[in-house]
């Protein structure tokens, strides 16, 4: 009955929403419609939605106890608010104004970082629950314009109205399928457009978060694979458990479309699919789990060595590509080495992510490494090309510009091209900077002359962006361009020191950054920084 359950507590303003769409504007909806102080309620409280959601998520994230009870929370209280439709309305006025579905990048990050950032966020975490039933966050009473709002943008046509799915009538009887079985279906299936019923939880997917995915639960710090990507607007069950009926598409691999998807009010008449499902996998552990304070991680009388292996990539562009890898006297080899080893939290990272770790020994003038799987299970020795780099001596100073560049895509249908880069100072001082340029390829150009590019760059005295092309057509061609400059590069600049193997960046915004670093080939021509190598620029 959980689809029945959701749809009714979302009713109230969907179907104010439906009345909205079907009847003529009212003079106090076309006020309401153009009213900037109205309209920043309803952005006001999807933000809030999005806040909360971002600060659930990063406790789910960090693995905090209380993480399922936050998340159970947010989603009764969104229901109790109808933020869900409110967002969905808010994401289609943005784009019937020309625009792409709102960006909350900015609202999102600085929430995350304040749950990741925490030396234990359990108490945020546990504190998020018991915050939802208070005043403070009845979204309702704080912009108690919202919802009004949301029906004046959908009846003045600025918005679409959202549809839900329709409904399954009666008990559907077969088999459902699982997102960890659509592997098992697709070779089970020869061709698309089967009628199917399926059943996993509902995940955002997408950068702008507004496409949708049935997916397994993670259990225990591991996941089924497998997804099922919607067709539909599937906001009010961000978080929970549905059962849909559709038809299959783009069945292939472990990912296949749903089109057509009704939702199954009644599945008690269903039987789970015969088909095996994928084995779970361990997910991987974010950054901050396994870290812990500068100089409280691994000793520097534990450490042997620090080895790197680096090769070109032609897959799908060019990259250069690096593997780094921490040898412990022990014996023992860590294979994520995203931090400083001053800051790997050896005992919770051999617990949490058995699959990062393995053993190696000397073998002639390199090495052999064992590696293990999820389990912590050796597997077989294997030669590996990696050798060892020295750290850099004490208060290193660097004077010159380092970068490094990749291209993904091809020539002929068009790619990204990518530069980022460091430039250092022997007075102490740094300056990061990147560029991207992406356009579309000589077959577009050769075709009907067309030709499209958009380039971003950023550095230490601010960020722009630019975009712009040629379309070809039958009467001629058509040219436009536009750019944007935003912030004043203070998040790119600032101070460094270089000691040991640890590059320390504190930036003329306040924020600072521990890095893994070390000269490549002992000396100062290839630096490598955080997780990759920088070239000096000749």
């Amino acid at each position: 009955m959980q689809a029945t359950n959701v749809r009714s507590k979302a009713a109230l303003l969907w179907a104010a929403l439906a009345t909205a769409a079907q009847a003529a504007p009212s003079p106090e909806a076309q006020r309401l419609a153009t009213d900037r102080a109205a309209v920043q309620q309803l952005v006001g409280a999807v933000s809030l939605d999005v806040m909360t959601e971002a600060s659930v998520d990063a406790c789910e994230d960090i693995g905090a106890p209380s993480a399922p009870v936050a998340q159970a929370a947010w989603v009764t209280w969104r229901e109790r608010h109808q933020l869900a439709p409110m967002r969905s309305v808010l994401d289609s006025s943005k784009r019937r104004q020309g625009g792409d579905a709102l960006s909350w990048g900015r609202l999102i990050e600085p929430m995350r970082q304040r749950v990741l950032g925490e030396a234990n966020p359990e108490p945020i975490c546990a504190g998020l629950a018991r915050d939802l039933q208070t005043p403070a966050m009845d979204a309702t009473a704080l912009y108690p314009q919202a919802g009004p709002v949301a029906r004046a943008l959908v009846a003045v046509e600025m918005a679409q109205k959202p549809d839900l799915p329709t409904v399954v009538p009666g008990q559907p009887r077969g088999a459902v399928v699982l997102p960890s079985q659509v592997s098992a279906l697709a070779k089970a299936s020869q061709r698309a457009g089967e009628v199917v019923v399926v059943k996993g939880w509902v995940k955002r997917w997408g950068s702008a978060g507004d496409k949708f995915e049935l997916v397994h639960r993670a259990e225990g710090g591991r996941r089924r694979p497998g997804a099922i990507l919607l067709d539909f607007d599937a906001e009010p069950w961000v978080g929970r458990e549905i059962v849909l009926r559709g038809k299959t598409s783009s069945l292939g691999g472990s990912t296949m479309s749903l089109n057509e998807a009704a939702l199954v009010a009644d599945a008690s008449a269903l039987t789970p699919s015969p088909l095996p499902q994928a084995p779970p996998e361990r997910e991987e552990v974010l950054l901050q789990r396994v870290t812990t304070a500068p100089a409280k991680g691994l000793a520097d009388k534990d450490l042997a060595a620090i080895v790197i292996h680096g090769w070109s990539n032609f897959n799908n562009g060019t990259t250069w590509e690096e593997d780094v890898r921490f040898l412990l006297r022990d014996g023992s080899v860590y294979r994520r080495t995203e931090m400083p080893p001053d800051q790997l939290n050896v005992a919770v990272s051999r617990q949490l992510e058995p699959q990062q770790w393995g053993r190696w020994r000397a073998a002639g003038n390199g090495y052999e490494m064992q590696p293990q799987d999820d389990d912590g299970r050796p597997g077989a020795w294997q030669v590996e090309k990696h050798y060892a780099v020295k750290p850099w001596p004490a208060d290193t100073k660097l004077e010159g510009s380092f970068s490094r560049g990749s291209f993904h895509g091809s020539l002929v249908l068009g790619g990204m091209s990518f530069r980022n880069g460091m430039r250092f100072t022997r007075d102490g001082r740094f300056e990061r900077s990147s560029s991207s340029l992406g356009t579309s390829g000589s077959m577009a150009a050769t075709l009907n002359g067309t030709m499209i590019s958009g380039s971003s760059q950023a550095d230490g005295s601010g960020s722009s962006s630019t975009g712009g092309g040629v379309v070809g057509g039958p009467l001629g061609t058509a040219g436009a361009v536009s750019s944007r400059k935003v912030d004043d590069g203070a998040s790119r600049r600032g101070r460094y020191r270089l000691s040991g193997y640890v590059l320390t960046l504190d930036f003329d915004d306040g924020h600072q950054e521990r890095l893994l670093s070390f000269p490549v080939h002992g000396d100062a021509d290839t630096v490598y920084v955080g997780s990759g190598s920088l070239s000096r620029d000749k």
